[in-house]
């Protein structure tokens, strides 16, 4: 389905419901961190309407990922 070159690790399950808090709070902050990128890129390029329309859906998208995180 994905096209992996390589098998997945069967212990990867375990390793990550093992891990699962640290896992989510990564998983947090790269969702925080892609609506900060998305904000800074709105606030150089403010001149470009259609562009900042377009990322501002993408930051809000990004908080609600990071919300639901």
């Amino acid at each position: 389905m994905l096209g992996l070159k390589l098998l997945t690790d069967p212990r990867w399950a375990n390793i990550a419901e093992a891990n699962l808090e640290e896992i989510l709070t990564d998983h947090a902050w790269c969702e925080q961190k892609a609506a900060t990128n998305a904000i800074t890129l709105i606030a150089n390029n403010s001149e470009h309407y259609d562009l900042v329309e377009a990322l501002t859906a993408i930051a809000i998208e990004e908080m609600e990922h990071f919300q639901q995180v």
